[in-house]
């Protein structure tokens, strides 16, 4: 356990290090990689490098220095990691946090006596640049290490109180899952290792020949391991900036189209997994109370939901009828109106930051000039940005979201407020002295940045343009 002191030295180091250019961060990790295959004592390198390994994962291509043991050991499952996952274990996805409780876990009560051996080849083979018997290293510690771990969970299954001794010494029972997934994939960790020297590390676009490759090694590893194949295409999909073009290996293997028939096949986990990102997003926004979200964490929930389902219904074809695509249509359902409830009150903002004030003897009918008895007020000016951010970015995406009647109705709504706000705020330049002239300059550059925040460059310099026109008339 540690002390507060080292919980603070350890936040201030990973805060340092997270600020670290991509050049040096990288030179830091190998020289530490190095001294410590060495053996060079009194560095801490374990509380350095657990720092650096999030930053490191961000990198695109290959990590350079000369890996170490646990590095190797991570090497087949490194595709699957996740720095969180709010939905608990999942199939597919490893816990970063799980990785230094499994490997504590085999040095200390599993392979007391086997793994530091194999730590000391795998440091000499690695100094000594000798690939093959490197490579039969390393083979060697992914198979008795999974071996170690499947024994111990065999014996844990049966036992509840060891079980129980088990999932807290591995951080809980997420932490148990994270550890019989890093064993299964550990069986299976030659292909894992074939499969990442034949793909890219990012795929933009899997296309027939990546796809044609992983459904060779698929149906290699299904043969002996048919649960375990599936961390191969769990893998791929780590790698892929559309996360819904896996789709594509599995129409493949199913040689259909049709999301009634696929989602009955033994892949269909792929297209659940997709279906509950997106279902999950949908219920976080539904849940938002109006006016109290952050529109920019909202926005990229959109974003992600449209990307998501954009890519689902581009790769299979859905039926209104079929269990996807009703979940589809519900989940739409349920963002759209979660979205139409927030921009409904995007008007009441924008007036509040851009206010009229009624003069004259005519009532709540009378004429309407904008207010500038005092300065436009920040904090206002700040939300109505936010909101028409978030217009902005919606409105290329609406259409999928179901949305885009209301994005229209609102886009107006704003549109028209503006300019009538701007005729009336140039008149009262043109004529107003003192605190209130002042008062309409800064307001009309607010106008003008609203332009700029919904996209509109040339509408605010026109604006700027005539409010320049009218101070000096």
């Amino acid at each position: 356990m540690m002390t507060e002191q080292q919980t603070s030295i350890r936040q201030k180091l990973a805060s340092y290090l997270a600020q670290l250019p991509q050049p040096a961060a990288l030179k830091l990790a190998s020289g530490l990689e190095r001294e410590r295959l060495r053996g060079t004592a009194n560095l801490p390198y374990e509380m350095i490098l657990a720092g650096l390994r999030p930053l490191l994962a961000s990198f695109r291509g290959a990590r350079p220095g000369l890996p170490d043991a646990l590095r190797q050991f991570c090497r087949p499952f490194e595709d699957l990691l996740v720095d969180r996952d709010d939905n608990g274990a999942r199939q597919g996805r490893i816990s970063r946090v799980s990785v230094m409780r499994v490997w504590s876990w085999l040095e200390q009560d599993l392979m007391p006596d086997t793994l530091p051996d194999l730590k000391a080849r795998i440091a000499e083979h690695t100094l000594k640049n000798d690939e093959v018997a490197l490579n039969a290293a390393v083979s060697v510690m992914h198979a008795s290490t999974a071996a170690a771990i499947h024994a111990a969970f065999d014996e844990a299954r049966q036992d509840t109180a060891r079980r129980k001794q088990v999932e807290k010494r591995l951080g809980g029972e997420i932490g148990f899952e994270d550890a019989c997934e890093i064993a299964d994939v550990l069986s299976v960790a030659p292909a894992m290792l074939e499969l990442q020297a034949v793909l890219p590390k990012q795929i933009a676009d899997f296309d027939e020949g990546m796809v044609a490759t992983l459904k060779e090694l698929y149906e290699r590893v299904e043969e002996t391991s048919p649960s375990n194949a599936l961390y191969l295409v769990f893998a791929v999909m780590g790698r892929l900036s559309e996360p819904s073009q896996i789709l594509r290996f599995v129409r493949k293997v199913a040689q259909q189209r049709d999301d009634k028939v696929i989602s009955r096949c033994e892949l269909s986990i792929f297209g659940e997994q997709l279906l509950s990102d997106m279902e999950k997003i949908a219920r976080r926004c539904e849940a938002l109370r109006p006016g109290h979200a952050d529109l920019d964490e909202l926005l990229e929930d959109v974003r992600r939901f449209a990307h998501l389902s954009k890519g689902f219904t581009a790769e299979i074809d859905l039926h209104r009828n079929g269990e996807w695509g009703q979940r589809l249509l519900s989940a739409r359902g349920r963002l759209s109106a979660a979205i139409s409830q927030e921009m409904s009150r995007f008007e009441t903002e924008l007036v509040r930051a851009l206010p009229f004030h009624q003069f004259g003897q005519y009532g709540r009918g009378g004429p309407m000039r904008p207010d500038l008895g005092k300065a436009p007020d920040r904090s206002r000016l700040d939300r109505v940005e936010a909101c028409l951010r978030f217009v902005r970015g919606v409105t290329p995406i609406c259409e999928s979201l179901g949305a885009q009647s209301h994005c229209r109705s609102i886009r107006q709504q704003i549109e028209t407020y503006l300019a009538s706000y701007e005729d009336r705020l140039l008149e009262e330049l043109r004529v107003s002295q003192g605190t209130s002239r002042t008062n309409a300059g800064d307001f009309l550059e607010a106008a003008a940045r609203l332009h700029e925040t919904l996209g509109e460059d040339r509408q605010a310099e026109v604006l700027r343009r005539r409010g320049q026109v009218a101070a000096q008339g």
